[in-house]
């Protein structure tokens, strides 16, 4: 094996490994294509981890027949990792074969001293392994970004909108050889989430659902997928209003063991804008039509929601939706645990709304 490159001379480098602009997003986000094979350095940046799996499997196929994966391929997790370790492994030729890849999953938690290091190591040259590092988020202030911009491909992967999301969703179910409708994909974004994980995971209960049925339609969506999640979102918002922090928390538990925390909180505040909606549709006594208009795919929740907003009498709905809003923002701009931030509100939405209901 061969030793580290620390201390070893500055060798000429024999690629640009230019990395991506400030702000630009990888193609193979958006079309799961161009593996960047020429690079010696990759860098999967991003929370959607379902798309950076993706293209870590894209890039070993890319460089290592299967038959040679017990030797050169190398799978390390930065928290559990030594940096000399995962330095040793970039730094050790092939055996037997025409590449070697070394897959670090975790980057970010990687301690500063060792992120330091392991810049130092790739400022040198490439190293003989082709390194994808994988990483949830950086600070893109620190040395090692900086580095990996000058000789990596960066690609980026964050999570999808819901229309991209619903689109998404239909391209895999035609993968499958069905047909998600339109609606049907947007019912399902609703209920699930964004989440790609989630939503494939749905797809695939949906498709044995359906059987020999080619076509999956929004009454499939509302069998299958809605059951779960949905009624445990009706009842975390039914703990906000009797203030019940304990029991809010442990419907938010049960949640989190199977889905996304950004998921989770896309359906929080899709729950509350549909309550917002329904309190003004019934002040109104708004028409079937105008309520279908209203809620689109959640109209046929009406019945539900108005329930709710009875039992919900007193609270400041428009408060714990901004509530909300704050701790969508607060997770962009910031690396913090989604989990954490999640129970956060929680905790914070029960304490608003008893407080509201006693005032």
């Amino acid at each position: 094996m061969t030793p580290p490159r620390d201390r070893a001379p500055r060798r000429r480098r024999t690629e640009s490994g230019r990395g991506s602009t400030p702000g630009a997003r990888s193609l193979a986000r958006r079309t799961g294509s161009t593996v960047f094979e020429s690079h010696r350095v990759h860098l999967l940046l991003g929370e959607e981890d379902w798309l950076v799996d993706e293209a870590v499997h894209r890039l070993v196929d890319a460089h290592l027949p299967p038959e040679e994966r017990s030797l050169n391929l190398d799978r390390l997790d930065a928290g559990e990792t030594d940096v000399v370790q995962i330095i040793t492994r970039a730094d050790t030729m092939s055996f037997f074969g025409s590449a070697r890849v070394v897959v670090v999953r975790g980057l970010e938690r990687l301690p500063i001293p060792s992120q330091e290091r392991l810049a130092a190591y790739l400022e040198q040259g490439p190293p003989p392994s082709v390194l994808v590092l994988v990483a949830r988020s950086l600070d893109r202030r620190r040395r090692l970004y900086a580095t990996l911009r000058k000789v990596a491909r960066i690609q980026e992967f964050e999570p999808l909108n819901s229309q991209a999301a619903a689109a998404w969703a239909m391209r895999r179910t035609q993968s499958l050889d069905k047909r998600l409708e339109p609606e049907a994909a947007r019912a399902l974004v609703d209920v699930v989430g964004t989440g790609l994980r989630d939503l494939a995971g749905e797809i695939d209960k949906l498709v044995m659902f359906t059987g020999d049925r080619e076509t999956i339609r929004t009454d499939d969506v509302r069998e299958v997928a809605y059951r779960g999640v949905q009624v445990s979102v009706f009842a975390i918002v039914d703990a906000v209003g009797e203030g019940d922090v304990g029991h809010a928390l442990r419907t938010l538990d049960t949640l989190l063991s199977s889905e996304n925390p950004i998921g989770l909180l896309a359906l929080l505040a899709g729950h509350f804008r549909a309550l917002l909606a329904t309190g003004a549709l019934a002040e109104q006594h708004a028409a079937p039509d105008r309520v279908r208009a209203a809620l689109g795919n959640r109209a046929w929740l009406y019945g539900r929601y108005r329930d709710q907003i009875r039992r919900l009498r007193g609270v400041d709905l428009a408060g714990l939706y901004r509530e909300i809003e704050r701790t969508d923002l607060a997770l962009k701009n910031s690396p913090a645990s989604a989990r954490a931030a999640l129970e956060g509100l929680v905790v914070r939405l029960c304490g608003a709304g008893w407080g509201a209901r006693m005032a």
